[in-house]
């Protein structure tokens, strides 16, 4: 099942084509983990991104954590992962998470005309130039997806998620 998913996730982030996510809402744990492979992340103002998964007692195991150190940094990464507080649009943007913030309902117009420009570009210069700055180091792949697995069999999120599950409010499980 996971090297399914890092599969696709790897798949998308290296496609030779410019990719683009448009968020709106949250967007939290593998759903933020989704849109870090996209070259490009859209966020309309309503946004906010998020790694949940310390609440549950796993980490982000699709690859989110190599992806977000690769396109913000350490602090930022160490911030949210241990912190587990979500970050509005205006935050991500400033923390180079994202790249645009849009209005309610702009997030599509601003990806179409994003893509229609990237579309001009050589074709060849665009795949070699994804390929040099989308590298991941597949070391902190692997050891995301050890952690995850090795975490995961653990009573704590079993437990977590049975409460989860079982429970009427959910703000316990919220950032």
């Amino acid at each position: 099942f996971l090297e399914r998913i890092h599969g696709v996730m790897n798949r998308i982030d290296m496609l030779p084509v410019t990719t683009i996510g448009v968020v709106h809402g949250v967007c939290f744990g593998g759903g933020f983990e989704l849109a870090l492979t996209c070259d490009v992340i859209i966020a309309e103002k309503s946004a906010r991104f998020c790694f949940p998964e310390l609440r549950l007692g796993i980490i982000p195991g699709f690859g989110g954590i190599p992806r977000l150190r690769r396109d913000v940094g350490n602090a930022t990464i160490r911030d949210l992962l241990l912190s587990g507080r979500s970050v509005s649009a205006k935050r991500a943007h400033a923390l180079g998470m994202i790249a645009q913030v849009v209005g309610r309902g702009e997030g599509l117009t601003a990806a179409r005309a994003l893509a229609e420009q990237s579309g001009k570009f050589d074709d060849r210069a665009r795949r070699e130039c994804k390929a040099f700055i989308k590298r991941l180091p597949t070391d902190e792949l692997e050891r995301e997806k050890e952690l995850f697995v090795e975490l995961a069999l653990r009573p704590p999120l079993l437990n977590a998620l049975a409460k989860f599950v079982e429970s009427t409010d959910l703000r316990p499980y919220l950032p």
